[in-house]
């Protein structure tokens, strides 16, 4: 049996640490080997995504993972809805946030077919230009995700909203890995933002709160408590 590692200290992912740019500076400090975009790129992938900018007045951003209860953004309002035309999956690799260069965990990621529910977050009229900064150093820093204006569906109609779909030709693409790959992967991933379980749980507990049952993710819950007992027990 491989022991496991301990843990990286918990850092939590708050506005002070993404101005300080803790994200990108962890990534090279871990996994030096990984191209981490430059300030530069960031700004340019912001300019270009506000470019295509729907003539909508609002910003709002779809969240379907860690921004449900996570979300740092000065939110003003929220507003529960579904997109179609992509899946919530835990498809792509974390070498560092949710695990670690040894052992990488997996994050949540939009990926083609089916449909999505979640919240779209509403930012500050007031701020848009700097929430979604911070937002970018938050999601864009290796450029694994597309930044795209989808249509989101609500009870009052429709919308435009801004999410981040995986960019399935990036290095961190792993849509092949099996259910029990994946249950694997999470139940034993930690890295400085915690254990990659607790990340799955905690989308789970936010989206029931939501009323927003996701049975996959529900399924893969279950897998991986069984790998947690079955690790206890040896």
């Amino acid at each position: 049996m491989i022991q496991p590692s301990s843990p990286p200290p918990v850092n939590p992912l708050t506005r002070e640490s993404l101005s300080a740019d803790a994200v990108r500076q962890s990534i090279r400090d871990a996994n030096p080997q990984i191209p981490v975009w430059s300030d530069a790129q960031l700004d340019e992938s912001l300019t270009a995504t506000l470019r295509m900018k729907p003539k909508q007045r609002d910003v709002w951003v779809f969240g379907y993972g860690s921004l449900l209860w996570n979300p740092i953004l000065d939110v003003v309002q929220r507003r529960v809805g579904t997109v179609y035309g992509y899946r919530r999956r835990f498809c792509m690799v974390a070498p560092t946030g949710r695990g670690t260069r040894a052992r990488p965990g997996l994050v949540l990621a939009l990926d083609a077919g089916g449909c999505c529910q979640g919240v779209a977050l509403k930012v500050n009229p007031k701020r848009i230009e700097e929430e979604l900064s911070l937002l970018w150093r938050r999601e864009m820093v290796v450029g694994s995700y597309t930044p795209k204006w989808i249509t989101l569906h609500h009870a009052k109609g429709s919308q435009s909203a801004l999410t981040f779909v995986m960019n399935r030709q990036h290095r961190s693409y792993r849509g092949s890995l099996t259910p029990a790959q994946t249950a694997k992967t999470i139940a034993h991933a930690t890295g400085v933002l915690g254990s990659n379980a607790e990340y799955l749980f905690d989308t789970i507990t936010h989206l029931n709160e939501l009323g927003l049952g996701d049975k996959p993710l529900e399924d893969l819950a279950t897998r991986v408590r069984r790998v947690h007992k079955r690790t206890r027990r040896r």
